[in-house]
């Protein structure tokens, strides 16, 4: 399943329109559908709201993996300058998200400086 599909399905599920999506984003409903066809990706602001308001993670939204589910069964943990510490879920969920974000960031500009489109 693409990016797209994940989006429309998930838009689906929670039974909005495009231009209810739309509306609540402050976006026009063509944005919507072309997010949902591959052919356009939101920023990462539009991305975080639009998994809030589907209930997914950005995990799902970008991978299709589900994610923030440690199959040990224990709490998540982090490394940091060589210490363990515990997270909570919230913790590690919103650190999750942040960190695809980035990820998804960083695609981009890679993407934009590739196109040779950037004022350098």
């Amino acid at each position: 399943m693409t990016f797209g599909a994940r989006l429309k399905s998930a838009r689906n599920s929670k039974r909005f329109t495009q231009h209810q999506v739309a509306d609540a984003l402050g976006l026009n409903f063509t944005t919507i559908s072309k997010y949902e066809n591959d052919k356009s990706q939101p920023d990462n602001e539009i991305l975080h709201k639009m998994a809030v308001m589907y209930d997914v993670s950005i995990d799902w939204l970008l991978t299709g993996d589900p994610g923030g589910k440690n199959k040990a069964g224990g709490r998540a943990k982090m490394y940091f300058d060589g210490e363990v510490e515990d997270l909570t879920k919230e913790e590690a969920e919103h650190l999750r998200d942040s960190l695809e974000m980035f990820r998804l960031l960083k695609e981009k500009r890679a993407k934009y400086d590739s196109d040779g489109t950037s004022n350098k």
